[in-house]
């Protein structure tokens, strides 16, 4: 299992309990929520939570959510920063969930697209017969970019749901789905059925 992975401007590394308030800083902030507000970390619990689902992922499958570092000046920021995570988290259903959030400050650089490139990739090589899956809202259009600048296909676009059945529930908001292969209809619907 590789613990590493980077290019010329960023390290991923794997998120560890040290990163808590790192991650919290990024994850706490509403401007990185902007698109879904209700998915704002309240607490450095919540954090921690996250954190824990990617060393389970990363135990399990050979590949989680890593803390994103720069490895040289971009723009205003210093090297070593964290600058916010990327990675993917295998979903109980056996597909990845490709994932990645910066701090505001890293906004407009390439950087998710860099961090989600070697994610893509590092999660196809720690279990090739897993889909890729990436869901984001349709209100999120710098999101949308990654993923189609990243190759993978629109799977489907929609909502599940006329109301939220609580405070954390997304189904009713327009959402897409995109992957890096096609899924069948079982698999398809459990990745929709995440909100």
């Amino acid at each position: 299992m590789n613990d590493e992975y980077f290019t010329d401007r960023v390290l991923l590394t794997p998120l560890t309990l040290d990163h808590v308030d790192e991650l919290h800083r990024v994850y706490g902030d509403p401007r990185t929520w902007q698109h879904l507000p209700s998915g704002r970390h309240a607490d450095r619990g919540q954090s921690a939570q996250a954190i824990e689902r990617a060393a389970q992922s990363r135990r399990e499958h050979g590949f989680g959510m890593n803390a994103v570092r720069l490895r040289e000046p971009v723009g205003e920021l210093a090297p070593g920063g964290f600058v916010g995570s990327a990675g993917a988290n295998m979903l109980p259903f056996g597909a990845w969930n490709l994932g990645y959030r910066f701090a505001p400050e890293a906004w407009g650089h390439g950087l998710a697209l860099e961090a989600a490139r070697l994610s893509l990739a590092a999660a196809t090589e720690a279990a090739p017969d897993a889909p890729v899956t990436a869901r984001v809202l349709a209100n999120n259009p710098a999101s949308i970019r990654v993923l189609e600048r990243l190759g993978l296909d629109l799977a489907w676009r929609g909502t599940s749901s006329d109301e939220p059945a609580d405070a954390h529930d997304t189904t009713h908001l327009e959402r897409l789905v995109f992957t890096d292969r096609a899924l069948d209809d079982d698999l398809l619907e459990a990745v929709i059925a995440l909100g």
